[in-house]
């Protein structure tokens, strides 16, 4: 029986799905689909997004990668109709769990003021992208707001979009994962090219975006932002109160 993992099928994962050893089957789902596969027990780990660390009791963070940005990460975007302070709603990104947490955070902490989605059948002033489709709408829009950009800018450490995160780790997952991870990160400009013609996306943009915009170690400062990720959920009620995060070191 293969030890069954689920990922995100984006751009920025596939650096950490390179080299999964066999024995490994990886699925693939969008972020707000995995959680729920993920708390039924149906992977013994799972890059998902960080806030389902928090949100699912029991679930630990399987270090040393991540998904993360220390700088504008492209791909969690505000597609905005008009300048920010004439907005009165927006849509979120259904397939995200993190990237609506960090909007609300964003919207309700930084800067002041309620964005909430519009009513059934009304149209949003601006939309949140996440993942290839933000990627393949740069430029589309009047004004365009870059969320890890906001949240770097207003906290000084780096934000943890998604991680690898196990309840029940069996021998040898770290090592098959961090093993994986280091081939695919040597690789990123060859997975660029790869991956670039199938998402309908310009390789040198997929060079950029892999190179420079994600960063993927879960170093001291990826944990200290989202230690503060998960104090800002819990205090606007959209996470459990926040604690250490829980790293499975074994």
């Amino acid at each position: 029986m293969p030890r069954i993992l689920g990922s995100v099928p984006y751009l920025n994962a596939k650096p950490l799905l390179h080299a999964i050893p066999a024995g490994f089957e990886v699925r693939l789902a969008p972020p707000a689909e995995l959680a729920g596969r993920f708390a039924a027990g149906e992977f013994e780990a799972a890059l998902l997004p960080i806030i389902d660390a928090f949100r699912t009791p029991g679930a630990m963070i399987v270090p040393p990668h991540c998904i993360a940005a220390r700088r504008d990460v492209l791909s969690v975007r505000l597609f905005l109709d008009r300048p920010l302070a004439e907005c009165r709603t927006l849509a979120r990104d259904p397939a995200s769990h993190t990237s609506n947490a960090l909007l609300e955070i964003l919207a309700r902490l930084k800067w002041k003021r309620p964005l909430p989605p519009p009513p059934p059948g009304a149209t949003a002033d601006g939309r949140l992208l996440i993942g290839d489709a933000a990627l393949r709408a740069l430029g589309s829009a009047a004004f365009e707001i870059d969320l890890a950009g906001e949240w770097i800018a207003w906290t000084g450490l780096p934000f943890v979009f998604a991680a690898w995160i196990t309840q029940t780790p069996k021998p040898g997952l770290t090592p098959a994962l961090a093993a994986s991870a280091q081939a695919g990160l040597a690789r990123r400009d060859a997975t660029a090219d790869a991956e670039a013609a199938s998402l309908g996306l310009d390789r040198a943009l997929c060079r950029r975006y892999l190179q420079d915009a994600v960063a993927f170690d879960l170093d001291a400062d990826a944990v200290r932002g989202a230690e503060l990720f998960w104090r800002h959920a819990a205090s606007i009620d959209l996470a459990p109160a926040a604690r250490p995060l829980p790293l499975h070191l074994a």
